[in-house]
C-alpha cells in the first residue's frame, strides 16, 4: 500500500510490534493543521497524515498521557506531558482533545421526565440549557465518585454532575426521586 494511502509520509516506514510502548519526546512532535486535518510530523522520522489524539486516563489524570494515533487507528506513542510541546502545537492539541472530551458540567436540573424507558432531561450546563434523552438509564450513568456522576445520552454525549451535593434543593430532589 502506497504510505499516503495510509495515512504515513516518509521515505522509511518503522514496523513497531503490537505490544511496544513508545514514549514520545516533545521537543520531536510538530502538530499542524491542513485543509482542517491535524497532523503530526516526527522530526527525522516522518509525518502523519491524518492523527487522532485521545487521553490515556481522562478522568483520574486528564493533562498527561495523551496517546496518538495515525488515520488507520495504529499506535503512534504516547506523550506523557503535553505542557512541553512548542505553543503552537499545544494550542492544536488542546483544540484536538477539547472536540473529543467535550462533556457539559449540570449546574442544575430543570425537569426530568420518563416516557415508555426513556428519561427526558432538561439541564442548565455550563455551556447553556440542553435537552437530552437516556434510554436504559441505568446502564448509561457512571458513578464517578459518591457524589459525581457522568449520564450518557442517545446519541453518545455526556454530561457530568462534579457534586450533586451543591446542586440547589430542587435539582438534588429531582436527581434522587429518578435515579
Amino acid at each position: 500500500m502506497p504510505a499516503s494511502q495510509n495515512g504515513l509520509e516518509s521515505s522509511s516506514e518503522r514496523p513497531t510490534a503490537s505490544y511496544e510502548l513508545r514514549i514520545l519526546d516533545p521537543k520531536r512532535i510538530k502538530l499542524f493543521r491542513t485543509g482542517g486535518v491535524t497532523r503530526l510530523t516526527l522530526q527525522d522520522e516522518c509525518t502523519y497524515l491524518r492523527i487522532i489524539a485521545a487521553r490515556a486516563f481522562p478522568l483520574s489524570d486528564p493533562d498527561h498521557y495523551i496517546g496518538f494515533l495515525d488515520g488507520a487507528g495504529k499506535d503512534i506513542g504516547i506523550l506523557v506531558d503535553p505542557s512541553h510541546l512548542d505553543p503552537e502545537s499545544r494550542q492544536i492539541l488542546d483544540e484536538e482533545l477539547e472536540k473529543r472530551y467535550f462533556v457539559p458540567v449540570v449546574e442544575r436540573v430543570i425537569s426530568v421526565k420518563e416516557e415508555y424507558g426513556a428519561v427526558y432531561w432538561r439541564v442548565e450546563t455550563d455551556r447553556g440549557e440542553k435537552e437530552f434523552i437516556v434510554r436504559n438509564l441505568r446502564d448509561n450513568i457512571q458513578e464517578l465518585s459518591s457524589t459525581r456522576l457522568l449520564i450518557t445520552d442517545v446519541d453518545g454525549n455526556r454530561f457530568e454532575f462534579p457534586d450533586i451535593n451543591r446542586l440547589d434543593a430542587k435539582s438534588l430532589g429531582i436527581i434522587m426521586r429518578n435515579l
